[in-house]
């Protein structure tokens, strides 16, 4: 018991003096963790500023952002009073706050954005390293990034869409002329992205890539207006390549140009990280600068630096002249393949029938002959395998032209003829082009010299367009039915009289030709507002405002006939301080025809009447004869005799196209 006792207060000390060791350490402890965790911090963030500091100093010591894949993964563009403008217009497509107009600012607010840590990436977004991955990825082949002192962030929704595309080539595709969309009357152009999961035969599978505008109205002019002032946003999109295709080709009857671009596996990454950065961000939309195929050829030269595609332009980009200059590059262009419309491949399989054929299907489309029909089982088998096969492309365009999902109903005592009938559809025959390759075409800028005599004095014509195609001119690579004239500007120096004149200017001038078809109804248009010399009045060459629309018909004996007879009834305004009231309001009746004697030589023989009934009251006849041989694809020389009313005159010139 005392020996108990005298031990309690010794084991009593012993517990003490061990509790008041582990408060030490444990006190010892947190002073020490509490120390070296900031100076951690302290000592990462100082090493993380410090190389930030100096890849910014080295990005300035190798001049990076004057090089120029930074200004075209920027989209700057040189001011014509110095310094830089970048095309892009939302801001989130830049890092600084100057970004837009300073590539040196941008450039370092890049590389400090690739240092911002996940923690501060609001929830939905992504990392700058994924939002930018083509800056990213060239300013690392500049930089050499240390990923122990900078740290490479996973971009999984970037990796997935890569991977979807799985880039394996790119093809440039031109869309053919269509005259009654105001978007489309030029041609447009997008790029397909071919995938290795997809073989050559496989192509609609493919994705595509487009710049387009985002419309806001469906007037008409408001449509017209907002895009020559660049008041749409333009924007990148992808799409299934097949959905073009069923536009373009089945719904608008367009035809397809499919030019399969040489681009190494590097380069096509390389323009895939820059669409996918593009993606966020829009352009203004202006329809003769930075349109569709501006903006197209400018992914072609991420892909590849050195191909300076957009130098070629100033004033305007025409989608066809795009596509001559990709085909000048040397090496650029693999092939060139040819996509009919779903008209077209109908009109393929009419020209070949002899004319008894025609009637026959055209009974065949008016209900009048059945597959079961005497006269349809009189035919030989080739005929008959012809004629269903036509009449099947008929029932899909129809179908198309109603835009509607449902799926194309074809008889079917059409399906069970067909079927019965042992004869391939020659899918592997050459099919007949009803359009060129666009980039054989002239070029869409025109200079004309001309010298003349009126019915008063002799004079030398000067005049310049910059767009587009004249009926006259050589119709390789444009469509043969329609013209579009932009901005022709015309001036006269009268010898006698020692005067210079505007003598015309052409705002816009529209002619679109439906030549007659048995199978389908189309009236034939124009339309145009100029100024123009007052050519009945002696008023020593005053000139009027007028504008004008017509409807008419016109008639080719075949798609391929060198002859075309039109006639339109038009209504007529004209404004001039020389007219009586003012003004005049009327109409013209015209008659005339174009005739090809030769590839090279063309005639054109027209007359009016016209009766004006508002206004200046006034009845006259004009007529016009215009004969042109082309010397080159590019020049050709035309002669050209003129009357209205009692005044006559004759005009000798030569148009050269660049």
């Amino acid at each position: 018991m005392d020996i108990g006792e005298n031990l309690y207060p010794f084991q009593y000390f012993y517990h003490s003096y061990d509790s008041f060791v582990q408060l030490v350490c444990l006190v010892a402890g947190l002073i020490f963790w509490l120390c070296l965790f900031p100076a951690t911090a302290h000592s990462k963030y100082q090493d993380t500023t410090g190389y930030l500091a100096d890849l910014q100093q080295q990005a300035t010591q190798k001049n990076l952002a004057d090089e120029r894949v930074w200004h075209l993964l920027l989209k700057y563009n040189k001011r014509f009073f110095g310094g830089m403008i970048s095309e892009a217009d939302g801001m989130e497509f830049f890092n600084s706050p100057q970004g837009k107009t300073d590539p040196e600012s941008e450039l370092l607010a890049t590389l400090a954005s690739f240092f911002v840590s996940l923690t501060k990436i609001a929830e939905g977004k992504e990392h700058p390293q994924c939002n930018f991955p083509a800056r990213f990825k060239w300013l690392n082949q500049q930089l050499a990034f240390d990923p122990q002192r900078l740290q490479i962030q996973a971009c999984d929704r970037l990796d997935r869409w890569v991977t979807a595309l799985d880039p394996v080539g790119v093809t440039l595709v031109f869309a053919s002329y269509f005259m009654n969309n105001p978007a489309s009357m030029f041609g447009h152009t997008l790029i397909r992205i071919d995938s290795r999961r997809t073989s050559s035969g496989h192509n609609l599978m493919n994705y595509g890539a487009n710049y387009a505008a985002i419309p806001d109205t469906e007037n008409g002019f408001l449509y017209a207006l907002k895009g020559l002032i660049g008041s749409f946003q333009g924007r990148f999109a992808i799409f299934p390549y097949y959905t073009k295709v069923q536009e373009y080709n089945n719904w608008e009857s367009r035809d397809l140009w499919e030019y399969e671009l040489k681009f190494n596996q590097d380069q096509l990454n390389m323009m895939l990280l820059h669409l996918w950065e593009l993606g966020g961000t829009y352009f203004d939309y202006y329809y003769f600068q930075e349109n569709c195929s501006y903006h197209v050829l400018s992914l072609l030269e991420i892909a590849n630096p050195n191909l300076r595609l957009k130098d070629s332009f100033f004033f305007s980009v025409i989608p066809a002249d795009t596509v001559k200059v990709v085909m000048a590059q040397e090496g650029l262009v693999k092939q060139v393949v040819y996509r009919p419309a779903v008209l077209n491949q109908m009109n393929h399989k009419r020209f070949k029938m002899i004319d008894d054929e025609k009637r026959i299907l055209q009974g065949i489309i008016k209900g009048e002959i059945s597959p079961e029909s005497t006269s349809f089982g009189n035919l030989s088998t080739r005929s008959r395998a012809l004629l269903l096969n036509a009449y099947m492309d008929y029932l899909q365009y129809q179908s198309m032209q109603e835009k509607s999902d449902k799926e194309i109903k074809i008889p079917h005592a059409v399906l069970l003829a067909r079927s019965r009938l042992q004869v391939t559809d020659e899918e592997n025959s050459e099919i007949t082009r009803f359009s060129n390759p666009p980039d054989q075409g002239h070029g869409t800028d025109r200079l004309r010299f001309g010298m003349g005599l009126n019915s008063h004095e002799s004079f030398i014509e000067l005049a310049y367009r910059p767009a587009y195609h004249d009926l006259m001119a050589k119709d390789v690579g444009y469509d043969k039915n329609s013209e579009i004239i932009f901005m022709d500007f015309k001036l006269r120096y009268y010898l006698e009289s020692e005067r210079l004149r505007l003598d015309q200017a052409k705002i816009l001038s529209i002619t679109s030709f439906n030549p007659y078809d048995p199978l389908f109804t189309k009236l034939s248009w124009r339309a145009d507002l100029e100024i123009d010399t007052l050519r009945d009045h002696d008023c020593h060459y005053c000139n009027s405002i007028k504008s004008s629309y017509g409807r008419g018909i016109s008639y080719r004996p075949d798609f391929f006939s060198p002859l075309l007879l039109f006639s339109f009834v038009d209504l007529k305004t004209e404004f001039s301080s020389h007219l009586k009231e003012n003004y005049r309001l009327g109409g013209d009746v015209e008659v005339g025809a174009f005739y090809n004697i030769s590839e090279n030589l063309r005639i054109k023989l027209a007359a009016s009447y016209q009766v004006y009934i508002l206004g200046e009251n006034k009845r006259f006849f004009t007529s016009h004869f215009i004969t042109r041989y082309a010397l080159s694809k590019n020049l050709d020389l035309r002669l050209e005799l003129n009357r209205y009313d009692q005044n006559n005159e004759g005009i000798f010139s030569a148009n050269y196209f660049f």
